[in-house]
């Protein structure tokens, strides 16, 4: 019983997706009506050395970016101390050690 509604539920799904989609396609797609005519006339040179240079602008100051972010800083610069700063690379060096802290097991 509870397979035979799901059955026809799932049919029932189907078949109004299927319609769905159908009257879909059917509909005509009205783009952007300007679109066109704006590829018809000359593009301004002006704008287009504009567009350029701010975009030239805008990938020099990505670069500048990333490289400053990939400076060492060991929180030295927020206030950490210097032996704070070493106890967390310390820690970091006994996490990526094989023997290092974590769960023993014991040999049986």
């Amino acid at each position: 019983m509870v397979s035979n509604v799901i059955l026809v539920t799932f049919s029932l799904t189907l078949g109004t997706l299927i319609l769905l989609s159908t009257a879909a396609e059917s509909v005509p797609y009205i783009g952007h009506r300007g679109y066109l005519g704006d590829l018809e006339s000359e593009p301004d040179p002006e704008v287009i050395l504009e567009i350029l240079a701010k975009l030239g602008q805008t990938i020099m100051r990505a670069n500048d970016l990333e490289n400053s972010k990939r400076g060492l800083d060991l929180g030295l610069s927020r206030g950490f101390s210097g032996s704070q700063a070493a106890k967390h690379l310390m820690g970091l060096a006994a996490a990526n050690y094989a023997g290092g802290p974590g769960r023993r097991r014991r040999q049986a």
